[in-house]
């Protein structure tokens, strides 16, 4: 009998690993694929690791079970702001079914495309072979309109996760859904379990949102009430810390760059759930599916108990608000209170809004409201950091990346996490004895047994009382359970990655290259791959590794924390690693929807590695995006039409990362008017070169090679040159040559006066002629439409109208 029970457990071994390519099938291939996992002694470590995919390598008794779900995506009309529009549900809903495991089950989804164009399907956090990781030619193969594909593999761990389209947009629109897998032998004991999807919305079209960015628009920060004018630049004595960040060409500093017109809890701004009693437990599991927004998360009812983090335990800390990234997930412990129906508030980072979950029956007892963030102290404190008066460059040249080490070479420091120097008042540590129901190994510790960074590993960063204001949490207090050292007979591979941005044009990317411009990232099977991460912008960043788990240095030494996404704030430097057991390509990349389509994203790969043949044709196959996977070498349109009297004027720009298409005209009423149309080709952040035609009646044009000009009647049409800088107070500065060796000198720029009111200004001097000023004052009534009235010495009169902005 025995020999019986294991010769099929060994069978049941070999089925679970048994390689099988996708299935032809049509319309619904099947995913199943296993990973040759090297087994690795993690110190009696047993819950789910980096890496690892297999039952007997972790240690997990399958069950035996095959737990099966379909997923319909669709285009769904909707009504969350109350305006019906068109969104994107899972088999009907937003956020999608919960899909429920148990440590050991074997999964199997079918996905079902209702949509006109390509979908994807991402496992966040779950560890799954690379070709069912779901990034569309990167590692699995798109599903196409009306087509199905089947994902099968193996439930290796237990936690709170997720899953979303990795197609550009469709997560914002509504493709995102929770997983909960239970393990086989629970350690915490609660009354009740709540899922808790947290998401931001707007009724406007994504694409349209990326435009609206880059074209440089303020209409989003004054509807957040969040602008930053001059008027209040100097109300708020903040005058010095501006003209410092200006002269180094960064712009005011801003939390979140979107406008959101609602904040969600499971798709709704307020959720109610009556069924939980005063004095039950609930384990609350809570996830930020956000396209691009930090939530506070607050309890009405008290602390709340942190018992996990991106699904894995660690031990319990108190925490009265928690700052949650995007695309975290965090487990808390609440108890219902006596009476009343208590809130847990997820408020927007920037202070723009929030949404609301009742736990409980009866009068509502509402969180304490959070102060809007004060933008011009923090731009004070950035302003007197090391660095923080510079933004990390684009098309930038850095300093060597890449170094390998000697096995068992330690981070120096280890705790090189450069978190901005907070302390977290209202947070400790929870011993075992007060969470009734908890039984975790590691988890009955006093206060003073949870090891402190020493002073030798403390951050050199300057305190930044803006974020100390407001975080209560720090990752300096996530200590996991057991230990997460690997094996000290592994080579090190240390990346540094330099967080860069321009948020004038918003591109984003690592090491000064967007992802359509960067190599991967090479590694090798068996290495402990050590990244450095930089990060050089004003902006907070998400960062997400598929398919990986990796330590947080953070001073915990051997109990660093387990994660698989990362906040890294602005000027802060945190070292993370992960040990390389896997195969082929996984993504690497900011989880903020618009810095990942501006280009924050990279492709790890394993060297000696090849992907399926389906893989690499899909890859290579014209409708592939590989060539440009973000979409960073996109082209956006946009212009503005000022319509008025006596001159009216056009401004037209067709733009990407490095090249752009711009027109600029004016004309009046006796029919004189100015074209200029031109090439223009970023060499640097703030250097480009272009070339193009001037046509018209203008004097620069009329200049003659004997200094005599041509008759004003005359319509002129030359070939022009020239070079464009961008100078400290963000001016752009502009000298053009044309076909008969004229020179023009121009400086132009901007300046928001008051919320809504913008002056700019235009300035050339034509060498041994004449000089030309125009000075222009919007008044913005709506996110298109504005007034506008200037006073343009070309034509000599003060002219005024409607602007339209498209």
């Amino acid at each position: 009998m025995k020999l019986y029970v294991c010769l099929v457990f060994l069978l049941l071994l070999l089925a679970g690993s048994h390689s099988l390519r996708a299935q032809t099938t049509p319309g619904n291939p099947v995913l199943k694929k296993s990973v040759n996992v090297e087994t690795v002694s993690y110190q009696g470590m047993t819950m789910a690791l980096p890496a690892s995919r297999d039952y007997a390598a972790l240690r997990i008794k399958p069950t035996g079970k095959r737990v099966e779900y379909d997923l319909t995506v669709a285009e769904t009309m909707v009504n969350i702001t109350g305006k019906p529009t068109q969104g994107m549900t899972l088999n009907g809903t937003t956020p999608g079914p919960t899909l429920a495991f148990t440590e050991g089950d074997t999964a199997v989804i079918r996905v079902h495309n209702t949509l006109k164009t390509e979908t994807s399907i991402h496992w966040h956090g779950i560890l799954v072979p690379n070709r069912q990781d779901g990034v569309a030619y990167l590692n699995t193969p798109p599903i196409g309109p009306g087509q199905s594909l089947t994902f099968e593999f193996p439930i290796v761990q237990s936690g709170t996760y997720w899953y979303h389209s990795h197609t550009p947009f469709q997560e914002q629109r509504g493709v995102y859904g929770p997983i909960v897998i239970q393990p086989q032998r629970p350690t915490v004991k609660t009354d009740h379990e709540l899922v808790l999807m947290l998401a931001d919305w707007t009724d406007e079209k994504p694409a349209y949102v990326v435009k609206n960015l880059k074209r440089r628009t303020e209409w989003y920060a004054i509807k957040k009430g969040n602008v930053q004018p001059l008027s209040q630049i100097i109300r708020h004595r903040a005058l010095g810390a501006y003209l410092t960040q200006s002269f180094n060409r960064m712009p005011p500093m801003d939390i979140s760059d979107v406008y959101y017109q609602r904040f969600l809890i499971n798709g709704k701004d307020t959720s109610r759930y009556e069924e939980f009693k005063p004095g039950e437990t609930v384990r609350l599991r809570v996830i930020n599916a956000a396209g691009a927004s930090y939530f506070n998360v607050q309890f009405a009812g008290g602390p709340m108990r942190l018992i996990a983090a991106d699904g894995i335990p660690v031990q319990p800390v108190s925490v009265d608000r928690m700052l949650m990234a995007i695309a975290e997930t965090y487990d808390f412990i609440v108890t219902i209170p006596a009476s009343g129906a208590y809130e847990l508030r997820a408020s927007a980072q920037d202070g723009s809004g929030y949404a609301s979950a009742f736990l409980g029956k009866g009068k509502p007892v509402f969180a304490p409201k959070i102060p809007k963030p004060d933008l011009y102290q923090m731009t004070k404190a950035m302003s007197k950091m090391p660095g923080g008066n510079r933004s990390g460059l684009l098309f930038g040249k850095y300093k060597p990346l890449v170094r390998l080490l000697p096995p068992g070479t330690p981070a120096i420091p280890e705790a090189a996490i450069k978190m901005s120097g907070m302390d977290m008042p209202g947070m400790k540590t929870v011993p075992n004895k007060d969470m009734p129901g908890m039984d975790m190994p590691g988890m009955d510790m006093p206060d003073k047994a949870v090891p402190k960074p020493d002073d030798s590993m403390k951050d050199s960063s300057m305190e930044m009382p803006m974020f100390d204001k407001f975080n209560t949490f720090d990752y300096k207090q996530l200590r996991s359970i057991e230990k997460t050292v690997f094996p000290a007979n592994r080579p090190v591979r240390e990346v540094t990655l330099n967080l860069s941005g321009d948020m004038r044009r918003y591109i984003w990317g690592f090491n000064g290259k967007t992802l359509s411009g960067a190599d991967a990232i090479a590694v090798r099977r068996g290495e402990v791959v050590r990244f450095r991460l930089v990060n050089a912008t004003m902006m907070f960043h998400p960062l997400h590794l598929h398919g990986h788990f990796f330590r947080v240095l953070n001073g915990q030494g051997d109990y660093s924390p387990l994660k698989h996404t990362l906040n890294l704030s602005p000027m802060e430097t945190v070292v993370i690693e992960f040990l390389a057991d896997e195969e082929n390509d996984w993504f690497f990349h900011c989880h903020i929807l618009y810095h990942l389509v501006g280009g924050m994203g990279q492709v790890v790969h394993y060297e000696g590695t090849t992907p399926d043949a389906d893989i690499v044709a899909a890859r290579n196959s014209p409708a592939s995006p590989m060539k440009d996977p973000a979409g960073d070498k996109k082209y956006y349109f946009w212009g503005q039409l000022d319509a008025g009297y006596p001159t009216s004027y056009l401004a037209l720009n067709y733009s990407n990362q490095r090249n752009a298409f711009i027109i600029g005209a004016d004309v009046n009423r006796r029919g004189q008017f100015e074209l200029d149309a031109d090439y223009e080709r970023y060499l640097s952040q703030y250097l480009r070169v272009f070339g193009g035609i001037d046509a018209g009646n203008e004097q620069f044009l009329r200049r003659t090679t004997s200094n005599r000009d041509v008759p004003p009647d005359q319509r002129i049409v030359r070939a022009v040159a020239g070079v464009r800088y961008l100078l400290p107070f963000l001016i752009d500065s502009e000298v053009k040559v044309d076909a008969r060796g004229n020179v023009r000198f121009q400086l132009s720029g901007e300046q928001q006066l008051f919320s809504r009111v913008i002056l700019s200004y235009q300035a050339q001097w034509l060498v041994s002629s004449y000089t030309r000023l125009r000075v222009d004052l919007d008044y913005l009534l709506t996110k298109n439409i504005a007034l506008f009235g200037n006073y343009d010495t070309r034509y000599n009169n003060v002219s005024g109208g409607l602007s339209y902005r498209f």
